[in-house]
């Protein structure tokens, strides 16, 4: 005797990117586990419902409802879908990535195995063809969160390959906070503030994804900018509400962090142009961390060599 089906719910926030075909036809090639159905719901935040007009032509046998949103805002997007989403459980996913054939069944496994109520898993980059060797050994679009094999606890986290307990978000009243809709960080306010009510997060590196890194990316002033960007998130993050002595503490270790960081870069760079680069990020992380304390919007200050 079998036990009930559960319904999974694919949640993507997209503008329309021919790149969405190609999410789709890799989520329609993987495993689907036993008692599973599985639907997927798209937040078309184009203005124009280009998400419509791309999948007008498509073939598939995957069940897709669109939800119009034309808001230009991520967070109001991400809101859409999960509003929308009937599901038991909630998987977010890009529409510029590709998933493993394995990808549900894992992600799945992970949740069970450590009663999670969300999962990460790693989206891997592809870097272009022209891409320099020590800029791909830096490998500065991976995102790490610290992968383990099965499962390792966490207390914050991203959306692009992201398994969610639905009924872990709505018993907590939780949603993507629009004021991040259009400068990134929607997902890790959205996750530590998941992890501050009580969820258990986890990592597992078995759910893999893929994304390709568009050639304007990926430079050294892309990457040192949003190095910048993401330091300044995380100082609004994690001081939100903090007091005098927390935010003295915040900047000094910032600040130590930074000057180390910049005599390493310096230091590096004649003999080992990779380690340079990551200390090069590192700097531009605290940069941005120090902007984002004292409330300035955050952006790449450091030009420190080629």
């Amino acid at each position: 005797m079998t036990g009930p089906r559960e319904l999974l719910s694919i949640l993507i926030a997209s503008l329309g990117r021919p790149s969405l075909l190609r999410t789709l036809a890799s989520i329609e090639a993987a495993t689907l586990p036993d008692a599973l159905d599985l639907e997927i719901v798209i937040a078309d935040d184009s203005k124009t419902g280009d998400v419509a007009k791309l999948l007008s032509t498509y073939k598939t046998g995957l069940v897709i409802r669109v939800v119009p949103v034309g808001a230009g805002n991520v967070a109001i997007a991400r809101n859409a879908t999960v509003e929308a989403a009937h599901g038991d459980w909630l998987l977010l996913v890009d529409d510029d990535e590709w998933v493993d054939r394995d990808w549900l069944v894992q992600h799945l496994a992970a949740a069970r195995e450590f009663g999670a109520d969300a999962v990460f898993g790693p989206v891997y980059p592809v870097y272009p063809d022209s891409t320099p060797a020590w800029f791909r050994q830096a490998d500065p679009m991976f995102h790490d969160l610290g992968w383990a094999d099965r499962g390792r606890r966490v207390v914050h986290g991203q959306s692009g390959n992201t398994l969610i307990r639905a009924a872990s978000i709505r018993e907590r009243g939780l949603s993507f906070d629009p004021a991040y809709g259009r400068t990134g960080g929607e997902d890790d306010d959205f996750f530590r503030r998941m992890a501050a009510a009580g969820a258990t997060l986890v990592v597992t590196d078995r759910a893999k994804a893929w994304e390709d890194v568009p050639l304007e990316r990926a430079t050294a002033g892309y990457t040192l900018g949003r190095m910048a960007r993401t330091g300044g998130l995380y100082a609004r993050n994690v001081l939100r509400g903090a007091g005098l002595s927390r935010r003295i503490g915040f900047a000094i270790d910032a600040a130590a962090k930074l000057v180390i960081a910049a005599i390493a870069t310096a230091v590096l760079r004649p003999v080992d142009r990779t380690r340079s680069f990551r200390m090069r990020m590192k700097l531009s992380s605290n940069v941005g961390k120090l902007q984002g304390l004292f409330g300035l919007q955050p952006g790449n200050a450091w030009k420190l060599g080629g």
